[in-house]
């Protein structure tokens, strides 16, 4: 899965990792969880052309989805899947609304206007204020229907975060989000990008690193060129320095990803084969963790005996790195040549030994 300005919706639905022993509680937890998220499918019946019948199973479906995700708070409320539990219940309660549930709306906003608790994080608050202020447009709007990838839905989301930077206390994190876009949002013009970055220059919210960040994007100054030397330099998690100019003479491959995204998980037992192939030919690879739990990535990597060194700052998608570089969707592979130029951008899995190889290769 790739994420995009959606990625608040999307994270949600990424199965957390999991720490620990399987004990009766942590079974208990999954299933209740699982069951929640076996009721998503019902939400969406009908996808873009749903009938009045289509419409009552969403209300119910959602309906049902909050008052699992409130039981399981109750019953849980220390539990590791409680982020993602809220999550489901936005969602639920979005879906249920946008297909006429007048209860749920209100529920909804209700959510939405309450977002004082010190124990939810700051992320979630923004997905809720997000996900409340979608349901009322698309109310306002008589829409029946929320079609996620499209320009229209897009548009909204954006909309959602610029307001949510007036009332939310977590400004820059908001305002790295929809830089991130105007940096590389997919779907977007190089106009709208333009047009995106400016008002965040201008907003009188953000502040001066924000507004500076802003303007570099406005001026054309890319953070990175294929075909050029790469700057890159950090604190590993596990307390060493790394910098690439250090691996000059070597072949690096830089792992942009996280133990909650499923394709990334999916691709480390083929870095591990490629990374125990090619090392002492000169091969390394660096993480770039977007993890926001450093316990998560500290046992991942242990269970999996991933021995190459990891960036992590508990940033999630703001994290300091992958900002700068503009990287909106994981997993993505950077390779850098024995020059410490940047080659490939666009690495994967099932081309990566042949890329390692070809590059080993050359002076």
């Amino acid at each position: 899965m790739r994420f995009a300005l959606i990625l608040f919706a999307s994270v949600l639905f990424t199965a957390l990792p999991v720490s620990g022993q399987q004990d009766t509680t942590a079974s208990a937890e999954a299933d209740a969880v699982a069951a929640i998220e076996k009721l998503m499918a019902r939400t969406r019946q009908g996808r873009d052309k749903p009938t009045e019948s289509d419409l009552k199973v969403r209300q119910e479906a959602g309906a049902e989805m909050a008052k699992l995700g409130e039981q399981f708070l109750k019953d849980h409320p220390k539990s590791e899947k409680a982020e993602h539990v809220h999550g489901l219940i936005n969602m639920g309660l979005l879906e249920a609304s946008v297909a006429g549930d007048a209860a749920a709306a209100e529920a909804l906003q209700r959510r939405a206007t309450n977002l004082k608790d010190a124990t939810i994080p700051d992320e979630m608050k923004l997905h809720t204020f997000a996900v409340n202020h979608i349901a009322q447009w698309a109310i306002k709007n008589g829409k029946k229907t929320v079609t996620q990838g499209s320009p229209e839905f897009q548009g909204v989301f954006r909309e959602a975060f610029f307001a949510a930077a007036d009332v939310l206390p977590d400004k820059d994190s908001i305002f790295q989000m929809l830089l991130l876009q105007a940096k590389s949002g997919r779907e977007m013009s190089a106009e709208e990008k333009r047009s995106l970055a400016k008002r965040v220059a201008e907003h009188s919210q953000a502040s001066t690193s924000i507004k500076a960040e802003a303007e570099r994007i406005l001026s054309g100054t890319p953070a990175y060129a294929v075909g050029k030397p790469l700057e890159l330099s950090f604190t590993a998690v596990d307390g060493s320095k790394v910098d690439i100019k250090d691996l000059a003479g070597k072949v690096v491959l830089i792992d942009f990803w996280a133990t909650w995204c499923g394709p990334c998980v999916a691709e480390v037992p083929t870095l591990k084969k490629a990374y125990e192939t090619y090392h002492a030919k000169g091969f390394e690879i660096i993480g770039i963790s977007l993890d926001d739990k450093k316990g998560d990535l500290l046992a991942f990597t242990k269970k999996h005996e991933i021995p190459w060194p990891q960036y992590f700052d508990g940033k999630h998608w703001n994290n300091e790195i992958s900002f700068r570089f503009g990287i909106s969707s994981v997993p993505t592979a950077w390779l850098v040549d024995k020059k410490g130029v940047l080659r490939h951008t666009e690495v994967r899995t099932y081309d990566l030994e042949s890329a390692v190889q070809k590059l080993l290769k050359e002076p």
